[in-house]
């Protein structure tokens, strides 16, 4: 009841919004349709599982409409591009409409749907889907359903429903998103023109928005350090990073260092698995899975570490594995130490990055299912949940 006083209050409209959709959800119903809403927050969760509906699209027998966070109006008129108006809807009114199916990639509060109805519930999680959550067990518990990325998520879901009577149907999905990373489409050279990379090796600068991460102890200092060398480089922070520290101004900051270098893009694409494929080479932060996932390039992959981070979190292991696949570096002269010894082709960087391709080899057969094969098994699993087994 108080979700529906917080529709009426916060989008009067939203009464007769939830009717219409009522009607088109029955409507499908009726001719034997399948209907699922994939609920959103921000703009990049649209790519996690976007090859699946893909593929989904192409059935006539499923109808897909995306959810998006009332007022969030960049994911708004993100959707309206790609999917059309009519398939999208506020998570203000999604709650209420009955459909079959119900998919969201992170642990969801006010949104969940309404237990009047019967959706199946299905948790996607983004990263690498290891994340300490501990503390959110009682949300991830709602769920019906879970994707996991990797068996570590299976060992935490176990501790998510310790004590619980119902437990939850599994499927050891993979992430889809990475699948783009281990075939070939036609959105890299796409992307290249686009970005006008060059011959040069192109740096991917891929930084976190916790407050151990590199931007916030060196500024710009690292960003200047990669614009000494001979490279494209492409600087795609985590959104957050706009969001959580509006005072300092780091869009408008990293904007204006870009005009100042000719080296250097600053991404605005929301999706940043998308540029792994462009990049010879990763630089990251501790604490983000973007390591992780570049990792299944095994290319040479440099982080920050910062132990502060580690001292910071609980159940962190999983974290500690992805640092220590990766050449650290502690300060600016690391990194550029390490970039001059990777551009050089020294005896001992040799050496060294083929010791990381072994451990990023075993650490993404350790951690992942399926890779380049999830948005495959996901499909599967989501024709399964709607009776719909081909």
């Amino acid at each position: 009841m108080n979700r529906l006083l917080n529709l009426i209050l916060k989008n009067p409209l939203g009464i007769l919004q939830m009717i219409y959709f009522w009607f088109i959800t029955l409507s499908y119903r009726l001719v034997g349709y399948k209907t699922v809403v994939y609920n959103l927050h921000h703009d990049y969760f649209y790519a996690i599982l976007e090859p699946v509906y893909e593929r989904l699209r192409r059935r006539k027998d499923i109808v897909v409409f995306f959810s998006y966070r009332y007022d969030n109006l960049k994911l708004q008129q993100e959707l309206k591009n790609r999917v059309g108006s009519g398939r999208i809807l506020s998570n203000l009114i999604s709650p209420f409409v009955p459909f079959h199916l119900f998919i969201c990639p992170e642990i969801t509060g006010p949104d969940f749907p309404a237990s009047i109805f019967k959706t199946t519930t299905i948790e996607v999680y983004h990263g690498n889907g290891i994340a300490g959550f501990h503390e959110k067990k009682g949300v991830l518990n709602r769920f019906d359903v879970h994707f996991a990325i990797g068996p570590k998520f299976n060992q935490f879901l176990e501790f998510a429903y310790r004590g619980e009577g119902r437990k939850p149907r599994v499927y050891n999905t993979g992430y889809p998103k990475l699948d783009i990373l281990l075939q070939t489409d036609p959105l890299t050279d796409y992307l290249r023109i686009y970005y006008k990379l060059d011959q040069r090796p192109t740096l991917l600068y891929a930084p976190h928005w916790n407050p151990y991460g590199s931007l916030h102890v060196f500024d710009l200092g690292l960003i200047e350090a990669m614009c000494d060398f001979e490279v494209n480089l492409l600087v795609k922070p985590h959104h957050y990073l706009y969001s959580k520290y509006r005072e300092a101004e780091w869009q408008k900051k990293l904007e204006s260092f870009a005009q100042s270098c000719s080296k250097m893009t600053l991404v605005q694409r929301p999706n940043t698995q998308e540029l792994y494929p462009l990049a010879d080479i990763m630089i990251s932060d501790t604490g983000t899975s973007a390591p992780f996932e570049f990792s299944l390039l095994q290319k040479p992959l440099l982080v920050f570490h910062n132990e502060e981070w580690f001292q910071n979190e609980e159940n962190p292991e999983e974290e500690r594995i992805i640092n220590q696949t990766a050449l650290r570096f502690t300060n600016i002269d690391g990194l550029k130490n390490l970039l001059t010894d990777i551009f050089s082709a020294s005896e001992e960087m040799t050496r060294r990055l083929e010791i990381q391709k072994s451990e990023q080899q075993k650490m993404i057969s350790d951690l992942l299912y399926n890779p380049g094969h999830a948005t495959e098994k996901s499909y599967e699993a989501i024709l399964k949940e709607l009776g719909l087994n081909d």
